[in-house]
């Protein structure tokens, strides 16, 4: 029998269903930059995102960056208190501190926001509004008033509106009127008081108001719908949920991200699920993300980490850290920026990456672990500078090795649009079933373009059992070697299930090397263990770093010489009633893409009627 992925008889080519690791659930479990949406039917690389600026380069960026903005031909952002901007308007510009006259560093690291509104650049803090109405100009205090937050500005009245408190809203018109008296372009939400609002949108004729119930995560949030005016909200509505974290407009209608990680869509009576991130896998008690089992403002994703893209896709920019004491997250879901649509469910499309903006050193292909995200936003703006790249800006707490979160760094992200970088990408399908009791597993074949550079490669590898993966500490020795005091014997090539020569994976999810899933050809010593690989880490030397041991078994590394065909076959030869395969992808081009994979089976065991 042939297993084909895609499946030509599914109605979907890739799909990430994230409610389970059996085909029911779509035929990808585990993805890491992916990118079925530029071409569909086949599978391409989105690639890791360029570090711009950060802690390192700009000591003033202490906080996480949470809310970008396009004014004035620059892109401005508040982070660490202070507001920057990169002054070419293109978001591979650098960022540095605003100094205008009248510039403040206290805003708030959590709610402070950025808007456009009457021609002017609004920025939100505890004192109230600060204005100005061109980037070199001054800032002013338009509207003095306490605990100003986020902001939303709405068409259909024209008033720019501010979450003043955690259950008011209140607003400015074009003539510099304040409004704080409910009924009058204001709101209190003396129904609901158990609920603070987390997040607002704007569809044409109403703003929708995202909250969190303060009183218990066994509470249900809701989701207000107001028309701008009226002394109390027109409409709310439940969710399944704590909090609503996040929320943007597609087609005219509201969708959240909540507590839970499920993504929702309003059907005109209520919200109701249309996709989800694999946050959760239910083995232990402290499974739940940032935020999922608490009412902190430490979330997996910050109420401006989602957008709405050109193909009428969501991007959600989210961390996978649980609130446990290892910081562990689960072995599908890595940090960044996923996207969602309903063709393809839910897919890690864009890692962020430590490597900084101008290096011609790939130190790492995107990291798995990040502390905190901040604000996700489209940044196509029009500029024809030959050096300008990325369409995206995302902002981000992390650290730059093994660490726990001692050593925080701050940054901000652009996407490679352009296409300039080497990426690397992988997916993991679901299990994949015998139609009988059991099946011998021949042989697979991969299909591809032709690659555009002797260094690419697809290398594909199988499992026919799960079994927890073992994380550890690492300290690279070299490029391609590294120490452990972790005992990871069982991942040797002589170690059992492997064939002598090459052992299990290794796959490095922090620091130097991040992306990179490389096989161990040889190990020596125990406590510390030193460890060599069959691939090699870009600019490793001394650093730390956090690695992923598992008993994947390598097929094939598509070699140089592929650059002149556009297939390859490899030899599986066992027998099981269940089988997982995973496909890891090294691109260099635009084009360059996985077309399918065939599977080639016999029954071993046939169910006779």
């Amino acid at each position: 029998m042939i297993y084909q992925f895609p499946d030509p008889n599914k109605s979907y080519t890739w799909y990430q269903g994230n409610i389970g690791d059996s085909e029911k659930s779509g035929n990808i479990w585990s993805s890491f930059n992916l990118d079925p949406m530029t071409n569909r039917g086949v599978m391409r690389v989105g690639g890791r995102m360029i570090l711009n600026t950060s802690t390192t380069t700009l000591a003033t960026m202490t906080s996480t960056p949470i809310s970008f903005c396009e004014f004035d031909g620059y892109i401005w952002c508040i982070a660490g208190g202070r507001i920057f901007r990169a002054n070419s308007g293109y978001p591979s510009d650098a960022f540095e501190a605003d100094t205008s006259t009248g510039a403040v560093t206290t805003y708030d690291s959590e709610v402070s926001d950025l808007a456009v509104f009457d021609a002017k650049l609004w920025a939100s803090n505890d004192d109230g509004w600060y204005t100005k109405t061109s980037a070199t100009g001054p800032w002013s205090v338009t509207t003095a008033t306490p605990n100003a937050g986020i902001t939303c500005y709405f068409r259909r009245t024209d008033h720019l509106y501010i979450v003043q408190s955690s259950d008011n809203v209140d607003s400015i018109d074009d003539a510099g009127t304040y409004y704080s008296t409910a009924g009058q372009y204001s709101i209190s939400l003396t129904q609901a008081t158990d609920n603070d609002i987390q997040c607002v949108v704007e569809t044409t004729d109403s703003l929708w108001l995202g909250t969190s119930n303060n009183k218990s995560k066994t509470y249900r949030a809701t989701i207000f719908r107001w028309d701008g005016i009226a002394a109390q909200a027109n409409e709310r509505y439940l969710l399944k949920a704590h909090a609503a974290l996040a929320m943007c407009v597609l087609d005219d209608v509201p969708y959240v991200m909540d507590s839970n990680g499920v993504l929702s869509k309003f059907t005109g009576s209520s919200f109701e699920e249309v996709g989800r991130l694999p946050l959760f896998n239910g083995s232990g008690a402290n499974d739940f993300p940032k935020n999922s089992d608490s009412l902190s403002d430490d979330q997996f994703i910050q109420h401006n980490g989602m957008v709405v893209t050109k193909s009428g896709t969501i991007e959600c920019l989210v961390s996978n850290i649980y609130e446990d004491a290892g910081l562990t997250y689960p072995e599908n879901m890595a940090s960044g920026i996923w996207e969602w649509s309903p063709e393809f469910g839910f897919i890690h499309k864009h890692s962020l990456s430590y490597t900084p903006i101008g290096s011609t050193t790939i130190t790492d292909w995107g990291q798995q672990r990040v502390w905190n995200t901040g604000a996700l936003a489209l940044a196509d703006f029009a500029n024809d500078a030959s050096s300008r790249n990325g369409t995206l800006l995302a902002g981000a707490e992390y650290a730059l090795d093994n660490d726990n979160n001692g050593t925080s760094q701050f940054g901000i992200w652009y996407d490679d649009y352009r296409n300039f970088v080497q990426k690397k990408g992988y997916f993991v399908t679901t299990w994949i079933d015998t139609l009988e009791v059991q099946s011998k597993w021949e042989r697979m074949w991969s299909i591809y373009k032709r690659f555009l550079a002797s260094t690419d490669s697809i290398v594909c590898k199988y499992r026919i059992t799960e079994e927890d993966a073992t994380l550890a500490d690492i300290t690279w020795v070299n490029t391609t070697s590294f120490t452990t005091s972790t005992d990871i014997s069982a991942y040797g090539p002589t170690a059992t299930g492997f064939n002598g020569t090459t052992g299990g994976e290794v796959e490095f999810i922090q620091g130097v090397g991040s992306g990179l899933c490389a096989h161990i050809t040889n190990i020596t010593g125990s406590g510390p263990y030193t460890v060599t690989i069959d691939e090699t880490a870009t600019g490793a030397t001394t650093t730390t770093g956090k690695a992923r041991f598992q008993k994947w078994i390598k097929l094939h590394n598509a070699a140089p010489q592929d650059q002149v065909v556009s297939y390859s076959q490899m030899g599986i030869g066992q027998s099981s009633p269940t089988i997982q395969l995973k496909c890891c992808m090294t691109f260099t081009g635009t084009n360059e893409e996985l077309q399918k994979l065939a599977l080639v089976s016999n029954e071993d065991i046939k169910i006779s009627p």
